[in-house]
């Protein structure tokens, strides 16, 4: 059984990052296109490579799951034409045995997917992100596109510019009441985040205060800011999608939105596909190996690849679907992210019971 798990080891990983390799040259020709046509002089052809090499690590992270898909059919496909599926069975080895045979290789891509999406994508991501947009913009990229805006409880915050370092320029602050009147407006030139005491250092502004009738305006040079909102969290909202985000970032900004009692649905489904994702994998393999032992049996290697295709597309509409739900209907994140998986683990599940 060694010798068997061994082969089917290298095999079916040599097929999965061949199919990887094949679909994130296509689909990087694609991106490459997709950036040559944005509408900014400034920002050439030589950026737009420079921003596809930072993105690559989250491509090949989002297409990592459909190549195991796709490899492993082809892989397995490959040893029934070749009969070596047909003698393995004969020899009395069990579905679930060739599915324990594809641990190893799932194993190694399971790491390389979290290496990619939890250390490589979100920096390569962050960094893309602040280069196109200082290519397109100039080094004052966030403010031209209207700044960075978030709540604080009662204090509504606009950041003019985010510096690589975490420091901040052009900072507003408004805050208001429970009656939702303005109470107060304040204006800094720029504000630097002190680690060791978990606050900010407001610079150079101005506080004004708005009563009834009256309204008095003070200046100041310096003035320490308290707010849950860190550096780390400002470059991530600033920079990243949640599906970009790191899981320690994510799980950051849920609870920053929890605190502020403000909707965090869509960083929960992202959170739980990333908790999830080894079930995914395994949903998936187990999928290719059902319809390798059963409808696709004695099929050519072209339509083995044409319903990997199908399915693949279908295992990602069917996700698009669910994840809707979790918002529209307050469906828990966990079982819009769960449901598609369990519906194609059933669905293999029952090709093998009819087909082994």
């Amino acid at each position: 059984m060694k010798i068997l798990d061994g082969y089917l080891t290298r095999v079916a990983t040599l097929a999965v990052f061949l199919t990887l390799l094949s679909l994130v040259s296509i689909t990087s020709l694609f991106a490459l296109f997709e950036e040559l046509g944005e509408s900014q002089a400034t920002y050439g052809f030589l950026d737009a490579l420079v921003y596809l090499a930072q993105t690559l690590p989250r491509r090949i992270d989002e297409l990592l799951i459909y190549c195991v898909f796709l490899g492993y059919l082809l892989a397995l496909g490959a040893l029934a034409e070749n009969g070596e599926l047909t003698a393995a069975r004969v020899a009395g080895v069990s579905p679930m045995r060739l599915l324990a045979g594809l641990l190893p290789s799932l194993t190694i891509c399971l790491i390389v997917s979290f290496s990619l999406s939890e250390y490589l994508a979100p920096t390569g991501e962050q960094a893309g992100e602040r280069g196109k947009q200082q290519a397109q913009y100039g080094e004052n990229a966030l403010s031209q596109s209207g700044g960075l805006w978030f709540r604080d409880g009662g204090e509504y915050v606009q950041i003019s510019s985010l510096e690589a370092n975490g420091d901040l320029a052009g900072v507003v602050r408004y805050s208001v009441n429970d009656a939702h009147q303005l109470t107060q407006s304040l204006k800094a030139e720029s504000a630097k985040y002190d680690e060791s005491v978990s606050a900010w250092t407001l610079y150079n502004g101005t506080v004004t205060q708005l009563g009834d009738v009256t309204t008095q305006t003070v200046e100041f040079e310096k003035m320490s800011w308290q707010t849950p909102m860190t550096p780390e969290l400002l470059a991530s909202q600033a920079f990243l999608e949640p599906r970009k985000m790191p899981l320690l970032g994510i799980h950051k900004q849920i609870a920053f939105l929890e605190q502020q009692s403000l909707p965090a649905t869509e960083y929960k489904l992202v959170y739980w596909s990333r908790i999830l994702k080894p079930l995914t994998f395994f949903g998936m393999a187990l999928l290719a190996l059902a319809i390798v032992i059963g409808p696709l049996r004695s099929s050519g290697m072209g339509q083995r690849l044409t319903i990997g295709i199908f399915v693949g597309l279908g295992f990602k509409y069917l996700q698009d679907l669910f994840a809707p739900t979790a918002i529209v209907f307050g469906v828990p994140a966990i079982i819009a992210v769960a449901l598609p998986t369990i519906i194609f683990a059933l669905a293999a599940h029952s090709l093998i019971r009819r087909y082994a």
